[in-house]
């Protein structure tokens, strides 16, 4: 009897085990080269899309209108901590964004200018905001002008590459970047993240509602990399 009683319980073991581990699915990976279109770059509220479509259109004819919506975006989103900058009292707001408007669009045509030459980065869009002198960027102000500055930059020699992460299931989750540096990047369920790395050999790994995934990548030019889980 005793006997019969294990081998029934070994039996809703197994069978439990064998549900559980058929939960587990295959997670499913789309890596693409980052392109951006105009449609992306009206309907998008973000600089990096923006910037993005720029950099890759520079003969677009909403070019102007693109750099006017970018440098919106930039000044609307300052440091919290940021106070006006005296001079937008006393000047104007109007005359202040004319200028800066001016200065934008000097940084902007010099870094889309020929490959011919040899450019530089020396382009800070941090100052693009008007910070004052008191406060620093807050460390996502920070991101988006290194982003904003690699975007803009035609310097071969850039060591810097960016990598866009899409999370598409209905999970939470964080990718971890492991090589020469360590990167980490939380992404809500149905949203993305970003993260400019030095480029070289990495292991990208995390977890797809409860499903691992890991993979080796070479990264030497901005990829966007989409999960999800299958069917």
């Amino acid at each position: 009897m005793k006997k019969i009683f294990l081998l029934v319980l070994l039996c809703i073991f197994s069978l439990g085990f064998s549900q559980k581990k058929k939960k587990a699915k295959a997670v499913v990976e789309k890596e693409t080269a980052i392109i951006y279109t105009e449609t992306d770059a009206e309907n998008s509220s973000e600089a990096r899309v923006v910037a993005g479509f720029l950099k890759q259109n520079p003969n677009h004819p909403k070019t102007d209108h693109f750099k006017r919506k970018l440098l919106d975006i930039i000044m609307a989103t300052p440091s919290p901590s940021e106070s006006k900058p005296v001079m937008m009292a006393s000047v104007g707001k109007d005359k202040v964004n004319n200028a800066k408007t001016d200065n934008f669009n000097k940084s902007l045509a010099s870094n889309t200018a020929s490959k011919s030459s040899t450019p530089t980065r020396t382009v800070n869009y941090a100052s693009v905001g008007g910070t004052s002198k008191k406060s620093e960027p807050s460390e996502q102000g920070k991101k988006t002008a290194a982003l904003l500055t690699h975007l803009f930059s035609n310097d071969i020699s850039d060591k810097e590459a960016y990598v866009n992460v899409k999370n598409r299931s209905k999970c939470n989750m964080e990718v971890k970047i492991s090589g020469k540096k360590n990167y980490s990047l939380s992404i809500p369920a149905k949203s993305e993240n970003y993260v400019l790395i030095d480029k070289g050999d990495y292991q990208l790994s995390t977890k797809v509602c409860d499903s691992p995934y890991t993979a080796l990548k070479k990264i030497d030019k901005d990829i966007e990399i989409a999960l999800n889980v299958g069917e």
